[in-house]
């Protein structure tokens, strides 16, 4: 669109310079006939003398020359006594002319030269916009080859260069073209060697340029530049320009990466102390009664009768089913950490994976009761269905482990626009309210003393984990001390789904 108008402008500029020295005088002469009734002689000269100026700041010093002469001898000829000859018999008619030549001359030069700096400023604020517009795709690169495709894109858009892009793969160790401009993709010109110790590095050769950028010695990037002839001086400042603002952007990315490195050792450290603290911790207990049950039938059979027996054979399963339950969140929060957490998505029905998980609370329940009230009719929704059958049972076992005796659990749940909610109501102890935005997170606790058993702190944590790879979350939804705890869960409602009398309820899980 610029470069359009960038020709229009200029065709109307060379249009008038070949008019309006010809037309100027023609309607000046023109209007002189029309008003000549109304206005003395002398002022036909002014009449004149507004067309030489007029195209004088429209054109430039020789139309307005030429405009200057034909009017003084269309004046002199159509005004100046004796009139329709060129002769002069008035000397002020002579000054006339005169002034008309000078007019033209000084207003000539004036113009052009404003015309120079109007169009000097146009394009000044026109390179102001192309690196704008440079900054504001570079400031949304996030890796290092948007940043060299942001870089051939405005050098191409702005500067009307061919741009070949490569970048370096990380598994071949090769540069490869990467990205879509006029003359496609394209091997790496050969005989191209890095050489630099920093950063950037621009190289000129007749009608090609070559901008590396690199790491610690190593070329990453290379970005190679053509004309159709030799650059110019001023396009060779405005690449060098453009790459060294590409190059604080590529810095940047590079720290970026360098602090997510950094940082994802750091939590890697951190979780595996974490573990290492919670193995040691949570785990020691069911191992304890388990060596001790079985280590009580194997001494001591012989003085222990049948209940006596039982009893210990069932101590000794319901610890290995919680080891078994702690082995678990282990794994399950190493996957979250580690980014290996794939869904494999299918259609089920809420009320399903509720049931699910109910049963397989059942041997922690106690003397603790379930009351469940789901509305009727609910959609079904796309998920992982195992994955999400454990992050409600994650939130569930906290809640039956700090439900009071003889106590029930409310599980309600229902729809609210595009998704669905599930809570999880207990009667427990509450949970302080500074603490609602943290219970969440991994290996958070608190202590209740020796009422309530203290729990790891990663069953909250993963079942957040979970929901979040599926778009959902959850989150406290209200907590008073002594009164209980409400947990929400929302879970997102996908477009397209069946309904639910078209899905078995026995394949849904």
């Amino acid at each position: 669109m610029r470069e359009r108008l960038i020709d229009s402008r200029e065709q109307r500029d060379q249009l008038l310079t070949w008019i309006l020295p010809w037309a100027a005088p023609l309607f000046a002469t023109l209007i002189i006939f029309v008003l000549s009734p109304l206005l003395p002689n002398s002022d036909f000269a002014m009449i004149y003398l507004a067309g030489v100026l007029l195209t004088a700041v429209s054109t430039h010093v020789k139309p307005a020359l030429i405009c200057a002469v034909l009017s003084f001898l269309a004046y002199n000829f159509f005004e100046t006594e004796p009139k329709f000859t060129f002769l002069m018999i008035h000397r002020e008619d002579i000054l006339t002319g005169v002034l008309l030549i000078l007019v033209a001359t000084t207003t000539g030069h004036l113009a052009a030269s404003l015309r120079e700096k109007v169009r000097a400023l146009e394009a000044s604020n026109a390179w102001v916009n192309c690196q704008v517009a440079l900054v504001q795709k570079l400031s949304a690169c996030m890796e290092r080859n948007e940043v060299l495709v942001a870089l051939a894109g405005q050098i191409e858009t702005s500067l009307h260069f061919s741009c070949e892009c490569f970048c370096r793969d990380e598994d071949s160790g090769l540069l490869k073209a990467i990205g879509n401009f006029r003359q496609g993709e394209h091997a790496v010109p050969e005989a191209l060697q890095f050489t630099g110790s920093t950063n950037l590095e621009f190289h000129q050769e007749d009608n090609r340029a070559l901008i590396y950028f690199a790491d610690q010695g190593t070329c990453i990037g290379l970005i190679c530049v053509t004309a159709a002839t030799s650059f110019s001086a001023t396009a060779s400042a405005r690449l060098k320009s453009f790459a060294g603002m590409a190059l604080l952007a590529w810095d940047r990315v590079q720290l970026g990466s360098s602090l997510r490195q950094e940082t994802l050792n750091k939590e890697r450290e951190q979780l595996r102390s974490a573990l290492l603290s919670s193995v040691s911790h949570d785990l020691k207990t069911p191992l304890a009664i388990m060596i001790g049950s079985v280590s009580s039938l194997i001494e001591l059979r012989s003085d222990l009768d049948a209940d006596q027996q039982d009893e210990l054979m069932r101590n000794t399963l319901s610890e290995a089913q919680r080891l078994d339950r702690h082995i678990q969140k282990l794994l399950d929060m190493a996957r979250l950490g580690h980014g290996e957490l794939t869904l494999d998505r299918d259609w089920v029905g809420l009320e399903d994976v509720v049931s699910v998980v109910i049963k397989r609370s059942s041997t922690m329940l106690r003397s603790v009761g379930i009351n469940v009230d789901l509305q009727p009719d609910l959609p079904l929704v796309y998920v992982h269905p195992a994955l999400i059958e454990q992050a409600i049972f994650n939130i569930l076992e906290n809640s039956i482990r700090f439900a009071p005796d003889h106590s029930r659990i409310e599980i309600a749940g229902g729809r609210c626009g595009g998704q669905l909610w599930l809570d999880i109501c207990d009667k427990g102890p509450g949970i302080p309210e500074t603490a609602w935005s943290n219970v969440f997170d991994m290996f958070y606790t608190f202590s209740y003393g020796d009422r309530y058993p203290s729990g790891t702190g990663v069953g909250l944590a993963i079942s957040q984990g979970i929901l979040n790879a599926h778009g959902g979350s959850a989150r406290v939804l209200r907590s008073e001390p002594d009164a209980g705890t409400t947990i929400r869960i929302f879970l997102p409602l996908v477009q397209g789904r069946p309904e639910s009398s078209q899905l078995a309820t026995g394949n849904a899980l």
